[in-house]
């Protein structure tokens, strides 16, 4: 059973502020090799909502998850005058197609200062049988506007292993990179809670038994597995 921390206190935050901080890394020598000025660490802006640069512009980005589930995220993308641009949902920039649920989980999961995303789009099969999801990926970052697309993007094994309802960034084993925890419809009545630990220079690894039956959890629909309730507090401080 994981334990639900205890929430964050909710901070008010600019982008201007942020992009503040990062010019200030830059004229001490943090602006990347493309010239342009580096972003300052991605922190929360409240237990929902990390702020952070999403697509390597050198801008702040919000990116907010209600109830942390993954499922109704969105995306306010950072302008050049410091504010932050209307909410785009996660799912349509995905391209999840009408009765598909599109889950994400974003966080430096190879933690080399750029957010990725774990993406998983499948139709919900309705019934007992879990259905196969028709992307599951891992995108490191930077993350292109339009689609959420990366350049490094590949293959995830979390939509093979079951039908995935929630995607959860996660802390199991207490190291620096942050970890998955999906909610699993495995079939024949068991809803699972699986788990994806990351590594160095390579972020979610696949289904590794032993690590799943150390961490992972068994349950029902009628009482599903417990669930990370805010596994960004673990590795992101709050904005200031």
């Amino acid at each position: 059973m994981i334990a639900a921390p205890v929430a964050a206190v909710a901070l008010t935050l600019t982008a201007g502020a942020l992009q503040a901080s990062a010019a200030g890394s830059s004229s001490s020598g943090g602006a990347g090799q493309s010239g342009k000025a580096a972003a300052a660490a991605a922190c929360l802006a409240g237990t929902t909502t990390l702020v952070g640069d999403l697509d390597g512009d050198g801008r702040p980005d919000k990116i907010s998850n209600p109830g942390h589930t993954g499922t109704k995220m969105t995306v306010q993308w950072g302008t050049a005058s410091g504010s932050f641009g209307s909410k785009k949902s996660v799912g349509k920039l995905l391209g999840a197609k009408p009765g598909e649920v599109a889950t994400a989980a974003v966080a430096d999961f190879q933690k080399d200062g750029k957010l990725d995303i774990v993406v998983n789009i499948v139709k919900p099969s309705g019934i007992d049988d879990p259905a196969t999801a028709r992307l599951a990926e891992y995108r490191p970052g930077p993350l292109k506007r339009t689609n959420l697309g990366s350049a490094q993007a590949r293959h995830s094994d979390i939509g093979d292993h079951g039908e995935a309802k929630q995607l959860r960034v996660a802390n199991y084993n207490d190291d620096a990179y942050p970890d998955i925890a999906i909610l699993n419809n495995s079939g024949d009545g068991s809803w699972d809670r699986h788990v994806r630990l990351s590594k160095r220079s390579s972020g979610p690894g696949g289904y590794v038994y032993e690590q799943q039956t150390k961490y992972g959890e068994t349950g029902t629909p009628a009482e599903p597995p417990s669930m990370p309730t805010n596994g960004w507090k673990h590795f992101y401080k709050p904005c200031s």
